[in-house]
Protein backbone atom coordinates (compact mmCIF):
# COMPACT_ATOMS: atom_id res chain seq x y z
CA UNK A 1 0.00 0.00 0.00
CA UNK A 2 1.39 3.42 -0.96
CA UNK A 3 0.00 6.40 0.94
CA UNK A 4 -0.36 9.89 -0.41
CA UNK A 5 2.61 11.16 1.59
CA UNK A 6 4.98 8.53 0.14
CA UNK A 7 4.91 5.87 2.84
CA UNK A 8 4.76 2.29 1.57
CA UNK A 9 3.34 -0.59 3.55
CA UNK A 10 3.10 -4.28 2.69
CA UNK A 11 0.64 -6.88 3.99
CA UNK A 12 0.80 -10.65 3.96
CA UNK A 13 -2.49 -11.81 2.50
CA UNK A 14 -2.11 -15.58 2.54
CA UNK A 15 -0.20 -18.60 1.32
CA UNK A 16 -1.27 -21.02 -1.41
CA UNK A 17 0.48 -24.39 -1.64
CA UNK A 18 0.18 -26.88 -4.49
CA UNK A 19 1.85 -30.25 -5.00
CA UNK A 20 3.36 -30.70 -8.46
CA UNK A 21 4.61 -34.28 -8.00
CA UNK A 22 1.19 -35.91 -7.79
CA UNK A 23 -1.26 -33.18 -8.95
CA UNK A 24 -5.04 -33.55 -9.04
CA UNK A 25 -7.76 -31.68 -10.86
CA UNK A 26 -9.00 -30.22 -7.57
CA UNK A 27 -5.64 -28.49 -7.06
CA UNK A 28 -5.63 -26.55 -10.34
CA UNK A 29 -5.87 -22.81 -9.87
CA UNK A 30 -7.51 -21.15 -6.89
CA UNK A 31 -10.53 -22.75 -5.27
CA UNK A 32 -13.65 -20.86 -4.26
CA UNK A 33 -12.78 -21.06 -0.55
CA UNK A 34 -9.24 -19.78 -1.19
CA UNK A 35 -10.52 -16.99 -3.41
CA UNK A 36 -13.00 -15.90 -0.76
CA UNK A 37 -10.27 -15.95 1.91
CA UNK A 38 -7.87 -13.91 -0.25
CA UNK A 39 -10.53 -11.34 -1.11
CA UNK A 40 -11.47 -10.98 2.55
CA UNK A 41 -7.86 -10.36 3.60
CA UNK A 42 -7.31 -7.89 0.76
CA UNK A 43 -10.45 -6.04 1.80
CA UNK A 44 -9.32 -5.88 5.43
CA UNK A 45 -5.86 -4.52 4.53
CA UNK A 46 -7.14 -1.96 2.01
CA UNK A 47 -9.97 -0.73 4.22
CA UNK A 48 -7.81 -0.30 7.33
CA UNK A 49 -5.12 1.65 5.47
CA UNK A 50 -7.78 3.70 3.72
CA UNK A 51 -9.34 4.68 7.04
CA UNK A 52 -5.95 5.74 8.37
CA UNK A 53 -5.21 7.88 5.31
CA UNK A 54 -8.63 9.52 5.37
CA UNK A 55 -8.25 10.25 9.09
CA UNK A 56 -4.82 11.83 8.58
CA UNK A 57 -6.17 14.11 5.87
CA UNK A 58 -9.15 15.05 8.08
CA UNK A 59 -6.81 16.06 10.92
CA UNK A 60 -5.72 19.12 8.93
CA UNK A 61 -8.12 22.03 9.56
CA UNK A 62 -9.43 23.53 6.33
CA UNK A 63 -9.52 27.05 7.78
CA UNK A 64 -6.35 27.50 9.85
CA UNK A 65 -4.46 24.41 8.53
CA UNK A 66 -3.57 23.36 12.05
CA UNK A 67 -2.92 19.71 12.87
CA UNK A 68 -5.81 18.52 15.03
CA UNK A 69 -5.31 15.98 17.83
CA UNK A 70 -6.95 12.57 17.98
CA UNK A 71 -9.65 12.41 20.63
CA UNK A 72 -9.80 8.62 20.85
CA UNK A 73 -9.87 5.50 18.69
CA UNK A 74 -12.86 3.26 18.34
CA UNK A 75 -13.43 0.04 16.50
CA UNK A 76 -15.97 0.14 13.70
CA UNK A 77 -17.49 -2.90 12.06
CA UNK A 78 -18.04 -2.46 8.34
CA UNK A 79 -19.96 -4.98 6.24
CA UNK A 80 -18.61 -5.25 2.71
CA UNK A 81 -19.19 -7.59 -0.18
CA UNK A 82 -15.80 -9.18 0.54
CA UNK A 83 -16.19 -9.72 4.24
CA UNK A 84 -17.08 -8.11 7.55
CA UNK A 85 -14.09 -5.98 8.52
CA UNK A 86 -13.38 -4.44 11.92
CA UNK A 87 -11.24 -1.31 11.59
CA UNK A 88 -9.81 1.07 14.12
CA UNK A 89 -11.26 4.47 13.29
CA UNK A 90 -9.88 7.54 15.13
CA UNK A 91 -12.10 10.41 16.18
CA UNK A 92 -10.63 13.85 15.51
CA UNK A 93 -11.07 16.90 17.72
CA UNK A 94 -13.05 19.70 16.09
CA UNK A 95 -11.20 22.97 15.51
CA UNK A 96 -12.83 26.10 16.95
CA UNK A 97 -11.02 28.54 14.61
CA UNK A 98 -14.11 28.99 12.49
CA UNK A 99 -16.19 29.95 15.53
CA UNK A 100 -14.63 33.08 17.06
CA UNK A 101 -15.64 33.71 20.66
CA UNK A 102 -17.08 30.22 20.99
CA UNK A 103 -15.90 28.46 24.18
CA UNK A 104 -13.55 25.56 23.60
CA UNK A 105 -14.89 22.08 24.36
CA UNK A 106 -13.88 18.56 23.55
CA UNK A 107 -16.08 17.90 20.51
CA UNK A 108 -14.92 15.13 18.19
CA UNK A 109 -16.13 13.42 15.06
CA UNK A 110 -15.22 10.36 13.04
CA UNK A 111 -14.25 10.97 9.37
CA UNK A 112 -15.44 7.46 8.55
CA UNK A 113 -18.96 8.29 9.72
CA UNK A 114 -19.23 11.16 7.24
CA UNK A 115 -18.24 8.87 4.36
CA UNK A 116 -20.06 5.70 5.39
CA UNK A 117 -23.22 6.61 7.26
CA UNK A 118 -24.40 3.02 7.35
CA UNK A 119 -22.36 0.08 8.58
CA UNK A 120 -22.50 -1.50 5.11
CA UNK A 121 -21.05 -0.45 1.77
CA UNK A 122 -23.48 0.62 -1.00
CA UNK A 123 -22.36 -2.25 -3.21
CA UNK A 124 -23.34 -4.86 -0.61
CA UNK A 125 -26.66 -3.13 0.08
CA UNK A 126 -27.44 -3.00 -3.64
CA UNK A 127 -26.66 -6.69 -4.15
CA UNK A 128 -28.69 -7.71 -1.09
CA UNK A 129 -31.68 -5.70 -2.30
CA UNK A 130 -31.42 -6.90 -5.90
CA UNK A 131 -31.13 -10.57 -4.97
CA UNK A 132 -33.96 -10.17 -2.47
CA UNK A 133 -36.14 -8.69 -5.21
CA UNK A 134 -35.29 -11.42 -7.72
CA UNK A 135 -35.34 -14.50 -5.45
CA UNK A 136 -36.83 -15.55 -2.16
CA UNK A 137 -35.09 -14.07 0.86
CA UNK A 138 -33.66 -17.42 1.91
CA UNK A 139 -32.38 -18.15 -1.60
CA UNK A 140 -30.77 -14.71 -1.81
CA UNK A 141 -28.99 -15.30 1.50
CA UNK A 142 -27.82 -18.73 0.30
CA UNK A 143 -26.36 -17.27 -2.91
CA UNK A 144 -24.46 -14.57 -1.06
CA UNK A 145 -23.08 -17.05 1.46
CA UNK A 146 -22.04 -19.49 -1.27
CA UNK A 147 -20.37 -17.07 -3.71
CA UNK A 148 -19.02 -14.16 -1.66
CA UNK A 149 -16.89 -13.87 1.50
CA UNK A 150 -19.33 -11.44 3.11
CA UNK A 151 -20.62 -12.03 6.63
CA UNK A 152 -23.11 -14.84 7.08
CA UNK A 153 -26.46 -13.76 5.68
CA UNK A 154 -29.96 -14.89 6.62
CA UNK A 155 -33.43 -14.20 5.30
CA UNK A 156 -34.16 -11.53 7.91
CA UNK A 157 -31.05 -9.56 6.93
CA UNK A 158 -32.03 -9.63 3.25
CA UNK A 159 -35.61 -8.61 4.02
CA UNK A 160 -34.58 -5.71 6.23
CA UNK A 161 -31.98 -4.53 3.72
CA UNK A 162 -34.52 -4.56 0.90
CA UNK A 163 -36.89 -2.51 3.05
CA UNK A 164 -34.24 0.12 3.80
CA UNK A 165 -33.20 0.33 0.13
CA UNK A 166 -36.82 0.70 -0.99
CA UNK A 167 -37.32 3.51 1.53
CA UNK A 168 -34.15 5.24 0.33
CA UNK A 169 -35.27 4.95 -3.30
CA UNK A 170 -38.63 6.53 -2.53
CA UNK A 171 -37.07 9.38 -0.55
CA UNK A 172 -34.47 10.02 -3.23
CA UNK A 173 -37.10 9.94 -5.97
CA UNK A 174 -39.21 12.55 -4.18
CA UNK A 175 -36.23 14.84 -3.62
CA UNK A 176 -34.64 14.35 -7.03
CA UNK A 177 -34.52 17.54 -9.15
CA UNK A 178 -35.92 17.01 -12.60
CA UNK A 179 -35.12 20.29 -14.35
CA UNK A 180 -31.51 19.19 -15.03
CA UNK A 181 -32.33 15.57 -15.87
CA UNK A 182 -34.82 16.27 -18.67
CA UNK A 183 -33.30 18.09 -21.69
CA UNK A 184 -36.58 19.51 -22.99
CA UNK A 185 -40.25 19.61 -22.16
CA UNK A 186 -42.20 16.78 -23.84
CA UNK A 187 -45.46 17.39 -25.64
CA UNK A 188 -47.13 14.24 -24.30
CA UNK A 189 -46.47 11.61 -21.65
CA UNK A 190 -47.96 8.14 -22.08
CA UNK A 191 -48.65 5.94 -19.05
CA UNK A 192 -49.25 2.20 -19.48
CA UNK A 193 -51.00 0.68 -16.46
CA UNK A 194 -51.93 -2.81 -15.37
CA UNK A 195 -52.35 -4.61 -12.07
CA UNK A 196 -51.74 -7.98 -10.47
CA UNK A 197 -53.24 -9.64 -7.43
CA UNK A 198 -50.97 -10.93 -4.68
CA UNK A 199 -51.94 -13.43 -1.99
CA UNK A 200 -52.36 -11.69 1.34
CA UNK A 201 -51.13 -12.86 4.70
CA UNK A 202 -53.87 -14.30 6.95
CA UNK A 203 -53.81 -11.48 9.51
CA UNK A 204 -55.10 -8.99 6.90
CA UNK A 205 -58.37 -10.95 6.64
CA UNK A 206 -58.53 -10.79 2.87
CA UNK A 207 -57.59 -13.25 0.19
CA UNK A 208 -55.47 -10.95 -1.97
CA UNK A 209 -54.68 -7.33 -2.70
CA UNK A 210 -53.66 -5.36 -5.78
CA UNK A 211 -50.20 -4.33 -6.92
CA UNK A 212 -50.17 -1.69 -9.66
CA UNK A 213 -47.35 -1.69 -12.20
CA UNK A 214 -46.76 0.65 -15.09
CA UNK A 215 -44.42 2.22 -17.59
CA UNK A 216 -44.12 5.95 -18.29
CA UNK A 217 -42.78 7.04 -21.68
CA UNK A 218 -42.11 10.35 -23.39
CA UNK A 219 -40.07 11.50 -26.37
CA UNK A 220 -37.52 13.41 -24.28
CA UNK A 221 -36.67 10.97 -21.45
CA UNK A 222 -35.96 7.32 -20.88
CA UNK A 223 -38.74 4.92 -20.03
CA UNK A 224 -39.57 4.85 -16.33
CA UNK A 225 -40.99 1.72 -14.72
CA UNK A 226 -42.75 1.73 -11.37
CA UNK A 227 -44.63 -0.59 -9.07
CA UNK A 228 -46.66 0.17 -5.98
CA UNK A 229 -49.31 -1.14 -3.65
CA UNK A 230 -51.83 1.47 -2.59
CA UNK A 231 -52.40 -0.42 0.65
CA UNK A 232 -48.69 -0.72 1.42
CA UNK A 233 -47.35 2.68 0.31
CA UNK A 234 -47.40 5.59 2.72
CA UNK A 235 -47.96 8.11 -0.10
CA UNK A 236 -48.90 6.31 -3.34
CA UNK A 237 -49.97 9.52 -5.10
CA UNK A 238 -46.65 11.23 -4.36
CA UNK A 239 -44.77 8.10 -5.44
CA UNK A 240 -46.49 8.07 -8.84
CA UNK A 241 -46.12 11.83 -9.21
CA UNK A 242 -42.35 11.62 -8.65
CA UNK A 243 -42.13 8.85 -11.27
CA UNK A 244 -44.03 11.03 -13.73
CA UNK A 245 -41.65 13.93 -13.11
CA UNK A 246 -38.63 11.66 -13.58
CA UNK A 247 -40.06 10.69 -16.99
CA UNK A 248 -40.33 14.34 -18.08
CA UNK A 249 -43.83 15.28 -17.00
CA UNK A 250 -44.56 18.70 -15.58
CA UNK A 251 -47.61 20.89 -15.18
CA UNK A 252 -49.21 21.62 -18.53
CA UNK A 253 -47.97 18.48 -20.31
CA UNK A 254 -50.72 16.26 -21.73
CA UNK A 255 -50.99 12.79 -20.19
CA UNK A 256 -52.45 9.76 -21.97
CA UNK A 257 -53.28 6.64 -19.96
CA UNK A 258 -53.72 3.20 -21.53
CA UNK A 259 -55.33 0.55 -19.33
CA UNK A 260 -57.61 -2.48 -19.50
CA UNK A 261 -60.69 -0.47 -18.52
CA UNK A 262 -60.39 -0.48 -14.73
CA UNK A 263 -61.51 3.05 -13.74
CA UNK A 264 -59.26 3.06 -10.66
CA UNK A 265 -56.08 3.07 -12.78
CA UNK A 266 -56.63 6.33 -14.72
CA UNK A 267 -58.07 7.88 -11.56
CA UNK A 268 -54.74 7.24 -9.83
CA UNK A 269 -52.86 9.12 -12.56
CA UNK A 270 -55.46 11.89 -12.50
CA UNK A 271 -54.94 12.38 -8.78
CA UNK A 272 -51.15 12.35 -9.21
CA UNK A 273 -51.15 15.01 -11.93
CA UNK A 274 -53.96 17.10 -10.47
CA UNK A 275 -55.39 17.55 -13.96
CA UNK A 276 -57.56 15.72 -16.44
CA UNK A 277 -55.95 12.91 -18.42
CA UNK A 278 -56.94 11.18 -21.64
CA UNK A 279 -57.86 7.55 -21.03
CA UNK A 280 -57.61 5.08 -23.93
CA UNK A 281 -58.89 1.53 -23.66
CA UNK A 282 -56.45 -1.21 -24.52
CA UNK A 283 -57.13 -2.59 -28.00
CA UNK A 284 -56.31 -6.17 -27.03
CA UNK A 285 -59.20 -6.37 -24.56
CA UNK A 286 -61.61 -5.01 -27.18
CA UNK A 287 -60.27 -7.38 -29.82
CA UNK A 288 -60.76 -10.38 -27.55
CA UNK A 289 -64.44 -9.51 -27.09
CA UNK A 290 -64.87 -8.97 -30.83
CA UNK A 291 -63.34 -12.39 -31.43
CA UNK A 292 -65.92 -13.96 -29.13
CA UNK A 293 -68.73 -12.47 -31.25
CA UNK A 294 -67.10 -13.63 -34.50
CA UNK A 295 -66.57 -17.16 -33.21
CA UNK A 296 -70.09 -17.61 -31.88
CA UNK A 297 -71.58 -16.25 -35.13
CA UNK A 298 -69.52 -18.71 -37.20
CA UNK A 299 -70.91 -21.50 -35.05
CA UNK A 300 -74.46 -20.25 -35.60
CA UNK A 301 -74.03 -19.99 -39.38
CA UNK A 302 -72.75 -23.57 -39.53
CA UNK A 303 -76.07 -24.78 -38.06
CA UNK A 304 -78.57 -22.68 -40.07
CA UNK A 305 -79.14 -21.67 -43.66
CA UNK A 306 -81.15 -18.47 -44.18
CA UNK A 307 -81.26 -15.85 -46.90
CA UNK A 308 -80.05 -13.09 -44.59
CA UNK A 309 -77.05 -15.01 -43.28
CA UNK A 310 -74.70 -13.63 -45.94
CA UNK A 311 -75.79 -10.06 -45.23
CA UNK A 312 -75.32 -10.50 -41.49
CA UNK A 313 -71.95 -12.17 -42.06
CA UNK A 314 -70.80 -9.09 -43.98
CA UNK A 315 -71.79 -6.91 -41.02
CA UNK A 316 -69.81 -9.13 -38.65
CA UNK A 317 -66.75 -8.75 -40.88
CA UNK A 318 -67.00 -4.95 -40.70
CA UNK A 319 -67.46 -4.88 -36.92
CA UNK A 320 -63.73 -5.04 -36.12
CA UNK A 321 -62.89 -2.45 -38.80
CA UNK A 322 -65.43 0.05 -37.44
CA UNK A 323 -64.20 -0.22 -33.85
CA UNK A 324 -60.55 -0.05 -34.98
CA UNK A 325 -61.26 3.27 -36.69
CA UNK A 326 -63.23 4.68 -33.77
CA UNK A 327 -66.69 4.38 -35.35
CA UNK A 328 -68.32 3.29 -32.11
CA UNK A 329 -71.87 4.35 -32.99
CA UNK A 330 -71.88 2.33 -36.23
CA UNK A 331 -70.39 -0.63 -34.36
CA UNK A 332 -73.18 -0.50 -31.79
CA UNK A 333 -75.76 -0.38 -34.59
CA UNK A 334 -74.17 -3.49 -36.08
CA UNK A 335 -74.40 -5.24 -32.72
CA UNK A 336 -78.09 -4.31 -32.47
CA UNK A 337 -78.75 -5.86 -35.87
CA UNK A 338 -76.81 -8.97 -34.89
CA UNK A 339 -78.73 -9.27 -31.63
CA UNK A 340 -82.12 -9.04 -33.39
CA UNK A 341 -81.03 -11.58 -35.98
CA UNK A 342 -79.99 -14.03 -33.27
CA UNK A 343 -83.28 -13.61 -31.44
CA UNK A 344 -85.26 -14.28 -34.64
CA UNK A 345 -83.24 -17.42 -35.32
CA UNK A 346 -83.85 -18.57 -31.79
CA UNK A 347 -87.63 -18.36 -32.23
CA UNK A 348 -87.59 -20.77 -35.19
CA UNK A 349 -84.90 -23.24 -34.16
CA UNK A 350 -84.20 -25.69 -31.40
CA UNK A 351 -81.33 -27.81 -30.10
CA UNK A 352 -77.80 -26.77 -31.03
CA UNK A 353 -78.98 -23.98 -33.32
CA UNK A 354 -81.03 -22.47 -30.52
CA UNK A 355 -78.05 -22.60 -28.15
CA UNK A 356 -75.78 -21.03 -30.76
CA UNK A 357 -78.26 -18.21 -31.36
CA UNK A 358 -78.50 -17.54 -27.62
CA UNK A 359 -74.69 -17.40 -27.41
CA UNK A 360 -74.53 -14.89 -30.28
CA UNK A 361 -77.16 -12.67 -28.67
CA UNK A 362 -75.38 -12.81 -25.30
CA UNK A 363 -71.95 -12.01 -26.76
CA UNK A 364 -73.33 -9.19 -28.88
CA UNK A 365 -75.05 -7.53 -25.93
CA UNK A 366 -71.94 -7.97 -23.74
CA UNK A 367 -69.78 -6.21 -26.35
CA UNK A 368 -72.35 -3.45 -26.84
CA UNK A 369 -72.54 -2.82 -23.10
CA UNK A 370 -68.76 -2.81 -22.90
CA UNK A 371 -68.48 -0.24 -25.70
CA UNK A 372 -71.19 1.96 -24.20
CA UNK A 373 -69.58 1.87 -20.76
CA UNK A 374 -66.14 2.78 -22.17
CA UNK A 375 -67.37 5.11 -24.91
CA UNK A 376 -65.09 8.00 -23.93
CA UNK A 377 -62.03 5.73 -23.74
CA UNK A 378 -62.26 4.35 -27.29
CA UNK A 379 -60.04 6.15 -29.78
CA UNK A 380 -59.27 5.90 -33.48
CA UNK A 381 -56.74 3.11 -33.13
CA UNK A 382 -55.93 3.05 -36.84
CA UNK A 383 -54.92 6.70 -36.82
CA UNK A 384 -52.85 6.25 -33.67
CA UNK A 385 -51.01 3.34 -35.25
CA UNK A 386 -50.24 5.43 -38.35
CA UNK A 387 -48.86 8.16 -36.09
CA UNK A 388 -46.58 5.65 -34.37
CA UNK A 389 -48.47 5.82 -31.05
CA UNK A 390 -49.31 2.91 -28.78
CA UNK A 391 -52.70 1.20 -28.93
CA UNK A 392 -52.25 -1.53 -26.29
CA UNK A 393 -50.90 -2.03 -22.80
CA UNK A 394 -48.51 -4.82 -23.81
CA UNK A 395 -45.64 -2.97 -22.10
CA UNK A 396 -47.50 -2.93 -18.80
CA UNK A 397 -48.66 -6.52 -19.16
CA UNK A 398 -45.04 -7.58 -19.55
CA UNK A 399 -44.19 -5.65 -16.40
CA UNK A 400 -46.86 -7.58 -14.50
CA UNK A 401 -44.73 -10.69 -14.95
CA UNK A 402 -41.39 -8.94 -14.44
CA UNK A 403 -42.32 -6.99 -11.30
CA UNK A 404 -45.18 -8.84 -9.62
CA UNK A 405 -45.92 -12.35 -10.82
CA UNK A 406 -42.39 -13.76 -10.98
CA UNK A 407 -41.65 -12.81 -7.37
CA UNK A 408 -45.04 -12.56 -5.69
CA UNK A 409 -47.74 -14.13 -7.84
CA UNK A 410 -48.73 -17.17 -9.88
CA UNK A 411 -47.05 -20.30 -8.52
CA UNK A 412 -45.23 -18.60 -5.66
CA UNK A 413 -46.32 -20.03 -2.32
CA UNK A 414 -45.37 -17.05 -0.20
CA UNK A 415 -48.04 -14.76 1.24
CA UNK A 416 -47.33 -11.04 1.46
CA UNK A 417 -48.17 -8.02 3.51
CA UNK A 418 -49.10 -4.92 1.44
CA UNK A 419 -46.03 -3.04 2.69
CA UNK A 420 -43.69 -5.92 1.91
CA UNK A 421 -45.10 -6.32 -1.60
CA UNK A 422 -44.79 -2.57 -2.17
CA UNK A 423 -41.11 -2.62 -1.18
CA UNK A 424 -40.33 -5.54 -3.50
CA UNK A 425 -42.17 -3.84 -6.39
CA UNK A 426 -40.23 -0.59 -5.86
CA UNK A 427 -36.86 -2.37 -5.85
CA UNK A 428 -37.68 -4.62 -8.84
CA UNK A 429 -38.72 -1.59 -10.90
CA UNK A 430 -35.46 0.15 -9.96
CA UNK A 431 -33.49 -2.96 -10.97
CA UNK A 432 -35.18 -3.09 -14.37
CA UNK A 433 -34.49 0.61 -14.95
CA UNK A 434 -30.88 0.34 -13.83
CA UNK A 435 -31.48 2.81 -11.00
CA UNK A 436 -29.99 0.53 -8.35
CA UNK A 437 -26.33 1.25 -9.04
CA UNK A 438 -23.93 1.63 -6.06
CA UNK A 439 -23.35 5.31 -6.84
CA UNK A 440 -27.02 6.19 -6.84
CA UNK A 441 -27.64 4.10 -3.74
CA UNK A 442 -24.88 5.86 -1.82
CA UNK A 443 -26.34 9.22 -2.88
CA UNK A 444 -29.65 8.18 -1.34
Amino acid sequence: MEFGWGECRSHEIGVIERCSIDPSEDGLGISLAEGKSILKEVQRAVLQDQVEEISEVARVCRHCHSYLPVHDRRKRRVDTLFGRVTVEAPRVRMCMCGLPGFPAFKAAYSPLTRILKDNATPELRRLQAELGARHSFREAARLLNALTPCATQNHATIRNRLASVAKALEERCCEEPTDTAIPSKPTEVTVFLDSAYVRSRPEYQRRNFEVIVGSIESETAEKRRFGLSQMGADHPIEHLRSSLKAAGWEDGVAVTVLSDGDPALPRLVRNATGADVRHILDWWHISARIRHVETTFQTLVSHIETESSAEIAALVETLRWRIWHGQTDRARDTLDVLFRFAMRVREHTHGQSNDAALSVASRAMDLRTYLSYNLSAIANYGRRRQQGKAVSTSRAEGLVNEIANVRMGKKQRMRWSPRGAHRVAVVRAAVLDGRLSPGQLSAA
